[in-house]
């Protein structure tokens, strides 16, 4: 049964961008606005962590955890803020009052993960994770491209020196991003025709930093803001030469390996 998270904030957009981050990893999730009765809720359905903004009708945010901590059936419930409020003495108030984790807005969402992941397993939090940990000599590279293209991403990144790995969908490949490091995604609009818009509303929401290399069909090309130089456009046919050429220059254009 998939762990159940109560996921807590009045922005309604932030709320939206973390469930789907949450279910897309095998979280069920319960939301509620800020301001409504927690222990209520708790009291007739109850969950195992909570993911909680610090920011609410309360005068105090971070008496939700004091409550919680206070009741002896919600007692062992781990809690991870995540917040705007960025201070050292506001996550030094959330750790004081019994939190389980801090994170901060904006945040990446491995970052989220691992704090749930420990605060479940009762874990300190560690920023040399080994989730988190990257081997910085060789690059990374996830594709999710049609069948017929793998031997071309294949060749391609043989050329290039780095390493591949293949996702069947892009929710998949989501899911991986989610949690795991990679340099560079390879997506084809052949396979899927919708994928830069999954793509640019995918990276804008967690402001991440990583290229992305379109394969698309001579009645494809994609329309992206010019100059970007995190979105790279291959139209196909294409060599695995120029192809290794595209990849190579997009990583070191984002300060990957050589």
């Amino acid at each position: 049964m998939n762990p159940t998270v109560l996921l807590i904030d009045k922005n309604i957009a932030v709320t939206e961008i973390v469930k789907a981050l949450l279910i897309r990893n095998g979280y069920s999730v319960d939301v509620l606005r800020a301001g409504e009765d927690v222990l209520e809720y708790l009291a007739e359905k109850p969950v195992d962590i909570i993911v909680s903004d610090v920011q609410s009708d309360n005068a105090n945010g971070f008496q939700l955890v004091r409550s919680i901590r206070s009741d002896p059936a919600t007692a062992d419930i781990p809690l991870v803020y995540l917040t705007a409020a960025a201070s050292l003495e506001d996550e030094f108030e959330a750790y004081l009052s019994g939190a389980d984790a801090f994170i901060t807005k904006p945040f990446r969402a491995r970052d989220l993960l691992a704090a749930i992941d420990n605060a479940l397993n009762r874990k300190p939090m560690s920023t040399s994770s080994g989730r988190l940990a990257v081997v910085q000599d060789v690059a990374r590279v996830l594709a999710c491209v049609a069948d017929e293209r793998h031997r071309l991403v294949r060749q391609a990144l043989k050329q290039a020196g780095f390493e591949l790995e293949f996702e069947s969908g892009l929710d998949r490949a989501f899911s991986r991003v989610d949690r795991e490091r990679f340099h560079l995604l390879i997506c084809d609009m052949t396979k899927d025709p919708d994928a830069v818009r999954q793509v640019r509303d995918f990276v804008s929401h967690f402001a991440l930093a990583i290229p992305v290399v379109f394969l698309h069909g001579k009645d494809q090309a994609p329309r992206i803001p010019a100059n970007d130089p995190q979105f790279v456009m291959v139209r196909l046919p294409t060599t695995p030469v120029e192809l290794a050429q595209k990849i190579r220059k997009a990583i070191v254009d984002f300060g990957g390996p050589p």
